[in-house]
């Protein structure tokens, strides 16, 4: 612990740390280990056996097994190799070994339960340790705190004491705001009360005017009506006026467009006689042209004849020439064959008959070119017959060629004299022309001229006539709105008051008759409806006899006799003739009635038809009346508005004197609008300074508050010194209990290792008694004493530590490697894995495969409480030497391969003890 005022020790405990780290100082845990790997070491190369040849000898040497357990994981198959080759002649048996193995794995499981133990409390002190650290932590921000706030004071009374000053001034601007408002309060008060007065002048004024204003608006409305009247009497008389310069200009339009349609006649025959004289000349033309056309084609016509005549004139000459070689052909194949016949006569008897038969087929296909040559001659004939013909017909048509040009040029100059004609009569026709279009285009203008002066009168009528609805429209719509009539309204009114009356007069005589003729038709109808009600009595009298008669035929059949009978028949036909008339009269009857009702019903309907007339009519009449009472109403009223142009002079007095008042009522009201910005103003600034207030206010408490907090702050220090104190203590006794249990830890490590040492090598050795091949004596003996129910099939021996694995085909089980299967006859690995053994007892092999040397050394570790004699007996081999493979164990081998294997298991050692440091935080 320190004192609170101890400033340097407070200024490093607060100051920034930053974690360094290095290797702790050994402890007793880890120097036993480094203990046990120099025993390890020192062991290794005091059990050096010599490789052995013929002669038997033994050695003796002491070993403590566990000192190599740092190096238990890299030498794990040596030891099991070493433990296989030293096991055959030292008299372990395998109940030996596995009570050893049973005690070393008692003590490694005692030795692992204290390591968890030891592990559990190694974590638990850490979390105390942490637990301290962070209770350090706060401790130590708490204070940092304390002395921060003890600086920050001053500053902080500082600030204090400017917002309460700052505070005191916003309070004296809150005041003169609250001064300045009520001022405006009062100014806003003060023009109100002058706008209220304005306000009820206007109001009064107002009232004054409203009253004025419907006798003024009337009469104004009469005035505007009656101005509207005036306008229709003056459009009626402009209307009058452009009808009757319409007629005029109408006039002077017609006698214009009658010397414009006699200009336009006298044109039109002029362009008809230049258009003939034109066409004449065109014909003309057309008849020159198409006399120059037939020259033309006449003379292309002769050139073309020439020109044929010519070519079938050569095509006659080459015809001939044709003719002529082809009968010199003839004649050379005539002579040729008469030679060759010559010939034939001349060697008949003198050539070979192949020779003559030569001559003979010669003659014979001369004679056949002889007949095709001829035939040839007979086409050129031919030819030639046909290129006269043809040479005859072109002749003829150059003749002809000749004749029709001489036609053509005749005709030519005649068509040349007629066109010189028609242009001089085209000429003409063409002054005439231009001459009638100079003076139609003078009337067309005329015509124009006055058509423009009657289409602006017609506009102007038009116009006029529109004005005239408008201002009618305007006139009427005066009058419906003001509900006025004038003297022409009560005389339209009046007339279909009379209108009305006399429909009524004119309809009444008919309702009249029409009434009489339902009341006489009525009658007949009842007198019909007698006679059909009479007929049908009658028929149902007749029917119901009828009946009678024919029931009492029937009942009286059989009783009455036949002349009785019979007259009952005749009595039957007689009844039933009487029927039939009856059924007619009551048809007749019931026609008759159908008739007259008809006739009733169209009387009834001329009758409603009639009334519904007079009913219209006189309602027509009633609304007639109405219409007039109101329309002479409506004239008296605007009569009366129309003399009383008082009404309006008031009227616009009053309203004069109202605008006046209003210009009052709006300076009052922009003066009170001005207040009211002014009191706004003044209640914003009000505001304004009462809200700085607020936040001066609100500025000072809260850096009142964080001065009173910063002091609570500061008069804790002490308090918070000795909780640092406090802390920094439990921390260093935390750390303390942590190092012990590290330290502990450490101890159970190294236990645990030697421990784990001492399972390995029993295991090996365990492993090496079973892999055994059995001696002659030993044969009836169970492989395992541990295990029942096992069978040793052949020659395979069970593994007592891995049970689920299978030994098969004389495999040795691998105590290292459990679930792993060894076959063919495999050893348990050994510091060359994948080297094989076989026959079980080969448990070396040199590399040629044709020297063994087996050295059987078991070595049997001792416990702290006893020790065994480890015994070396090498058997002779069929070699001199042994494998130089089977001597590299620490154990067995030269002194290089001991030498080497130290180095290697320090090394090992090294970094046991470098893996068991800690790593140590130090404070900078």
């Amino acid at each position: 612990m320190f004192s609170k005022n101890n400033k340097k020790m407070i200024a490093e405990r607060s100051a920034e740390r930053t974690l360094k780290y290095g290797l702790v100082k050994l402890n007793v845990g880890l120097a036993s280990v480094l203990l046990a790997t120099g025993l390890t070491f020192a062991g290794g190369q005091a059990a050096s056996a010599d490789t052995v040849t013929t002669s038997t000898e033994a050695q003796t040497t002491e070993v403590a097994p566990g000192q190599n357990d740092a190096a238990t994981e890299t030498t794990e198959t040596t030891n099991k190799a070493d433990a296989a080759t030293q096991t055959e002649n030292q008299g372990l048996t395998k109940e030996s070994a596995t009570e050893s193995l049973k005690d070393a794995k008692a003590t490694q499981d005692k030795a692992q339960g204290e390591v968890t133990e030891a592990t559990k409390n190694v974590e638990d002190a850490t979390t105390v340790r942490n637990d301290a650290k962070d209770v350090e932590a706060s401790a130590q921000k708490d204070l940092d705190a304390s002395l921060q706030a003890k600086k920050d004071i001053p500053a902080a009374t500082d600030k204090v004491k400017e917002d309460s000053a700052a505070l005191d001034n916003a309070r004296d601007d809150v005041d003169k705001a609250q001064d300045n408002t009520e001022v405006a309060r009062e100014a806003e008060n003060t023009a109100v009360v002058n706008e209220n007065a304005a306000q009820e002048k206007v109001n009064a004024q107002q009232k004054t005017v409203d009253d004025l204003k419907t006798a003024a608006d009337q009469a104004t409305a009469a005035q505007n009506t009656a101005k509207a009247a005036d306008d229709i009497v003056s459009d009626q008389a402009a209307i009058q006026k452009d009808t009757e310069d319409e007629a005029n200009l109408q006039q002077v339009v017609k006698e214009a467009q009658t010397t414009v349609n006699d200009l336009v006649e006298t044109a039109r025959q002029a362009a008809e006689t230049e258009t003939q004289a034109v066409d004449a000349l065109k014909k003309a033309k057309e008849a020159e042209a198409a006399a120059q056309a037939n020259v033309d084609a006449a003379q292309t016509a002769l050139k073309d004849a020439t020109a044929q005549a010519d070519k079938d004139k050569a095509a006659l000459e080459e015809a001939q020439k044709a003719g002529d070689a082809a009968r010199a052909t003839v004649k050379g194949w005539e002579d040729k064959i008469a030679q060759w016949q010559q010939f034939l006569v001349d060697e008949k008897d003198t050539s070979s008959s192949e020779h003559l038969n030569n001559l003979k087929k010669g003659i014979a296909a001369m004679k056949v070119r002889l007949g095709q040559a001829q035939d040839a001659v007979a086409e050129a004939q031919k030819a030639i017959d046909s290129a006269l013909d043809v040479y005859g017909a072109s002749r003829a048509k150059q003749t002809n060629a000749e004749e029709t040009l001489t036609k053509a040029n005749a005709a030519l100059a005649v068509a040349k004299m007629s066109t010189a004609a028609a242009q001089t009569k085209e000429k003409a026709a063409a002054k005439s022309n231009a001459e009638a279009q100079a003076a139609l285009e003078a009337g067309k203008a005329a015509l124009e001229k006055s058509q423009a002066e009657l289409a602006n009168v017609q506009d102007k009528l038009a116009a006029d006539k529109d004005k005239l609805v408008a201002d009618q429209a305007k006139y009427n719509d005066l009058k419906a709105q003001n509900n006025f009539a004038d003297d022409e309204d009560v005389a339209a009114a009046q007339a279909e008051v009379d209108e009305a009356q006399a429909a009524v007069d004119k309809v009444q005589p008919n309702v009249d008759k029409a009434n009489h003729a339902v009341h006489a038709q009525e009658k007949v109808v009842k007198a019909a409806q007698a006679a059909v009600d009479e007929a049908q009595a009658n028929l149902d009298a007749v029917s119901e006899k009828l009946a009678q008669w024919k029931q009492a035929l029937v009942d009286e059949k059989d009783t009455a006799t036949s002349y009785h009978l019979d007259n009952l028949k005749k009595g039957i036909k007689a009844l039933t003739i009487r029927q039939g008339q009856a059924q007619d009269a009551l048809k007749a009857a019931q026609e008759n009635l159908a008739n007259e009702q008809a006739k009733l019903a169209k009387f009834q309907a001329v009758q409603a038809k009639n009334q519904a007339a007079l009913d219209s009519a006189n309602e027509a009449l009633t609304n007639a009346k109405n219409t007039l009472a109101d329309t002479e109403k409506k004239n008296a009223d605007f009569k009366d508005a129309l003399a009383n142009t008082q009404a309006i002079k008031d009227y616009e007095a009053a309203s004069t004197t109202l605008a006046e008042y209003q210009e009052e009522l709006a300076g009052a009201q922009e003066a009170v609008a001005k207040a009211e910005a002014a009191f706004n103003e003044a209640q914003q600034k009000e505001d304004a300074a009462k809200a700085a207030y607020e936040t001066a206010k609100e500025t000072y408490l809260t850096d009142k508050a964080k001065l009173q907090d910063l002091e609570a702050l500061a008069a804790k220090e002490d308090e918070y010194v000795v909780a640092f104190e406090q802390a920094s203590d439990k921390l260093n006794e935390a750390q303390a209990a942590l190092d012990e249990a590290q330290k502990a830890l450490q101890d159970k490590n190294a236990s645990l290792s030697v421990a784990n040492g001492e399972v390995k090598y029993w295991e090996g050795v365990l492993a090496a008694l079973e892999t055994k091949t059995p001696s002659k004596d030993a044969e009836t003996q169970t492989p395992d004493t541990d295990k029942t129910d096992q069978g040793a099939k052949d020659n395979e021996t069970s593994e007592t530590n891995k049970p689920g694995e299978d030994a098969k085909d004389n495999e040795t089980p691998e105590t290292n490697k459990p679930g792993e299967d060894a076959k063919d006859n495999e050893t348990p690995e050994t510091d060359k894995p994948g080297e094989d053994v076989k026959d079980n007892n080969e448990p070396a092999k040199t590399a040629d495969e044709d020297k063994v040397v087996v050295n059987d050394v078991k070595k049997v570790a001792t416990t702290p409480e006893k020790k065994v004699e480890v015994k070396a007996i090498a058997k002779k081999a069929e070699a001199p030497k042994a494998d130089a493979k089977a001597a590299t164990l620490p154990q067995m081998g030269e002194k290089d391969n001991n030498e080497a294997a130290v180095v290697g298991l320090g090394l090992a050692g090294v970094a046991g003890a470098l893996g068991l440091g800690v790593l140590n935080k130090k404070r900078s």
